[in-house]
């Protein structure tokens, strides 16, 4: 594993970043990466006349995305795999020792449910709160990591 190496993601549905420290919180937050959802963020009208629909379509019933803010929903899930991807590439390259997760409850409950076992052991503590927009001097001070 990484030598007491704690990963920090701080998001909603729509963006989010993933911070690093060392283990203790002893140390400043360094940027890993970014990340931006833009269609999570787009109004749902805007999604349902998208010309491409990846996702149109289940097997059990009227496509989701023509239900009111149903595509929207999609979207939120379609990110939460996308961040739960790369978290399961960071554990895979012994990148990170524990994580903790600040978002939303909804979106926070999204990415539990996609969060593979193996990333899912190494979780510290959840936040239910959105500070995606706060300033990255400002996290450390709300997101308690110890």
């Amino acid at each position: 594993m990484a030598d007491g190496t704690l990963w920090i993601l701080v998001g909603n549905a729509s963006r989010a970043r993933l911070f690093a420290t060392d283990a203790k919180a002893e140390g400043d937050w360094l940027l890993v990466e970014e990340f931006q959802h833009d269609e999570s963020r787009a109004k749902a009208f805007a999604l349902l006349n998208q010309p491409d629909n990846p996702n149109a379509g289940t097997l059990h019933g009227p496509p989701v995305e023509n239900e009111p803010n149903g595509r929207k929903e999609l979207e939120h899930d379609r990110f939460a795999r996308e961040l739960s991807e790369f978290l399961d590439k960071g554990h895979d390259r012994h990148a990170f020792d524990k994580l903790v997760i600040a978002a939303p409850p909804e979106f926070l409950g999204r990415l539990r449910r996609v969060l593979s076992t193996r990333v899912k052991q190494r979780v510290l503590l959840d936040v239910d709160a959105d500070y995606s927009n706060l300033p990255a001097r400002e996290l450390p001070n709300r997101v308690p990591v110890l």
